[in-house]
């Protein structure tokens, strides 16, 4: 039988921060997440939380302009 998948601290902080995010905008104001891997997902999950703190959710694109990051691609977000 095979061990369920163990969530490392820095993923299982990354995934409280897009719960709590969503649980104070929803998940349509969720912004593109796709430049948050690789290790950056630390930078996002902070920006997530600075956002629910300001009670301001965050641009579509905010994210990877943070990061440096090309912007992602509108029709994601449709």
């Amino acid at each position: 039988m095979p061990r369920d998948r163990v969530m490392p601290a820095a993923e299982a902080g990354f995934q409280a921060a897009i719960d709590h995010y969503c649980a104070a905008f929803g998940r349509d104001a969720l912004p593109c997440l796709f430049a948050a891997r690789g290790g950056a997902e630390p930078i996002a999950a902070a920006m997530l939380a600075h956002a629910v703190t300001a009670r301001r959710p965050l641009a579509y694109a905010a994210i990877a302009e943070a990061l440096g990051a090309p912007p992602p691609p509108m029709s994601g977000a449709l």
